[in-house]
């Protein structure tokens, strides 16, 4: 590969998806070193129950 197409890729924003059982709320968070599908999550905003992590996904970045 070429030093000029390495130049254009982009890197991958990588984020969690947290989903209350209680009340089905879901929040979108930045991805951390750690996180994995099934893991408990933080607290849920709407009812505070501890949320689960069920999605993780990667996106391109929003361009300039």
């Amino acid at each position: 590969m070429s030093s000029s197409s390495q130049e254009h890729k982009s890197k991958l924003l990588v984020f969690t998806i947290e989903e209350c059982p209680a009340c089905g709320q879901k929040t979108k968070r930045a991805f951390q070193v750690g996180d994995f599908v099934t893991r408990d999550g933080g607290r849920c905003p709407k009812c505070g129950n501890t949320t689960k992590i069920t999605m993780i996904y990667a996106e391109l970045p929003p361009k300039a």
